[in-house]
Parts: C-alpha cells; sequence; structure tokens
C-alpha cells in the first residue's frame, strides 16, 4: 500500500461502508473544512481537497473497485488516480455508443462514414464524389463563378 493515500481513514469510514456512509462522512468534512469556513487557512484547504479527493474515488463504484484493487495489490481495470484527478486523457470506458453515432451520422450526412464506398457512386444531383466535400458551398457563398 505503498505511495496509495487511505481514503477510509480520510473519510474516517470503514471499508466496507456503504455509499450512503461514505457520501455522509464526506458532506460533513466538506462542511468542516470548507476554505469559505476558514479563509486564509491552508491547512483546511488542504485536508478540503484530500477529502474531495477520497469521495471522488470511494463515491464511484467503479472507481472505488479499482482503488480496493491497488489497496491490495491485485491487479485491476482502470486507474482510480487519473480518472478522480480530471485528468482529460483518462482511458476509463465512457460507455460510448458508436453505433448511434454512425446511424446518426448516416442520418445527417446521407452516407456511412465506415462504408468503402458512397451511396450512388458519388453522382447525386451534380454533387461531388465526395459528400463532405464543401467546395460548392464555399464557391457560392464567396460569389466565386467558375
Amino acid at each position: 500500500m505503498e505511495g496509495i493515500k487511505d481514503y477510509y481513514r480520510i473519510l474516517g469510514v470503514s471499508e466496507n461502508a456503504a455509499e450512503e456512509e461514505i457520501k455522509s462522512a464526506f458532506r460533513k468534512l466538506a462542511k468542516k473544512y470548507h476554505p469559505d469556513a476558514h479563509p486564509g487557512d491552508e491547512n483546511c484547504e488542504q485536508i478540503f481537497r484530500e477529502v474531495n479527493e477520497a469521495y471522488n474515488v470511494l463515491g464511484d463504484s467503479r472507481k472505488r473497485k479499482a482503488y480496493d484493487g491497488k489497496r491490495r495489490g491485485t491487479k485491476s481495470s482502470g486507474s482510480f488516480r487519473r480518472e478522480s484527478a480530471g485528468d482529460s486523457r483518462s482511458t476509463g470506458e465512457k460507455n460510448v455508443d458508436f453505433e448511434n453515432i454512425h446511424k446518426s451520422f448516416a442520418k445527417f450526412f446521407g452516407f456511412d462514414p465506415r462504408a468503402q464506398d458512397i451511396p450512388d457512386g458519388g453522382k447525386q444531383k451534380g454533387k461531388s464524389a465526395n459528400p463532405l466535400d464543401t467546395t460548392e458551398a464555399f464557391e457560392r457563398f464567396m460569389g466565386i463563378k467558375r
């Protein structure tokens, strides 16, 4: 457990605490150490940050599971630290439904971006072969005539 903060100790709850108990402990500590209640007190600010960090991990079941695995020395998927720090490079699962994204794209643009060919062979009423080609719209906007 070297290098891993004891979030359970920070929140003052047991390792088998229920979500409601964790949430309640977080609220009490956040209220007690909130920087607005102690302006200029850097010790309270540091404690408040640690309490927030602990709750960000223990309050999310997926992050908590990863954290518990790290504490026990077992491998687990995901990283509780990166996600709790709000790192934009986090590779955590976000349950993105790519199938619906492709369907929406196809509905809006008139073709599926995964397809190798363009519908109608790219011959849609005088349009270019590339449905994303905006040359014609740009020329009309700028008043350019060929």
